[in-house]
């Protein structure tokens, strides 16, 4: 009977892709017009029009060298390199290979002032090649955003997201090591005020195609922010489908406790 169910299984997977393959014929010799969502400005792509970046392996990527990062995040805090380098400066950038090794997908690559980094990107190397296959294409281009999307190399040029998170803090009130805020770490506190919240918010829901659905308040801890309870009411006063916290859950042990 498992053997029986498997075949099934397996004849109706091929069936389903053959119809599927037919389908997507027909539909670029006799293609219906496009949807234009309420979240863009612009009609969706249709499968055969969307562009995909080079997949498999070996390829070339673009990346960064760890260590620059560190360097000019320093620089910059430090007064000593301004914040515009980061728009007109392709600060860090060096290309790295992706490759294959022993049945594993590796990322290298050298910098010519730190010298060289491997870092693994799969373990299990088919696996990897069978997620990209299932890769569908870059969504809708991005559109009147050009005053927001302005991040020099990094700017945004395709698609939407689900999650908007917002770091509300870097403090917290534990010390994880696997934190990859380094959150109490990093010698400095930084927080967004209320004002900045908003206009983040604000922000966001405005551009077309919109990207976010619903939004994540994170840090740090987020409900050490002074200011938390204020940002969930406003996310969903602006519009945001559901509103989400990345937290430990320690702040609203303490408000049940003393209830």
């Amino acid at each position: 009977m498992r053997a029986f169910a498997k075949y099934a299984e397996k004849g109706l997977t091929i069936a389903a892709d053959g119809a599927w393959s037919v389908f997507r014929r027909i539909n670029r010799v006799r293609p219906r017009s496009s949807f234009t969502p309420k979240w863009s400005d612009k009609p969706l792509l249709k499968s055969w029009q969307k562009s995909k970046p080079t997949l498999g392996w070996p390829r070339t990527t673009d990346s960064l060298c760890p260590k620059c990062v560190r360097e000019a995040r320093r620089e910059i805090l430090d007064g000593k390199r301004d914040v515009s380098v980061l728009l007109t400066e392709k600060v860090g950038e060096i290309k790295a290979q992706i490759i294959e090794r022993d049945g594993q997908v590796w990322m290298v690559k050298d910098c010519p002032t730190h010298g060289h980094f491997e870092d693994m990107m799969a373990i299990d190397s088919k696996f990897l090649a069978h997620i990209e296959t299932m890769f569908p294409g870059r969504d809708i281009p991005a559109h009147n955003d050009e005053k927001l999307h302005n991040h020099g190399s990094s700017t945004i040029k395709y698609g939407r997201g689900s999650v908007l998170t917002v770091d509300l803090t870097n403090r917290c009130n534990m010390m994880c090591d696997p934190c990859f805020m380094d959150a109490n770490q990093v010698g400095f506190v930084h927080e967004l005020s209320f004002d900045d919240v908003k206009e983040i918010l604000d922000n966001a829901i405005s551009i077309k195609p919109r990207r976010q659905l619903s939004v994540q308040f994170s840090g740090g801890e987020p409900t050490l922010s002074p200011c938390f309870l204020d940002a969930v009411r406003y996310a969903r006063e602006v519009g945001y489908n559901s509103v989400q916290c990345a937290t430990n859950g320690i702040e609203f042990a303490k408000m049940l406790s003393l209830q």
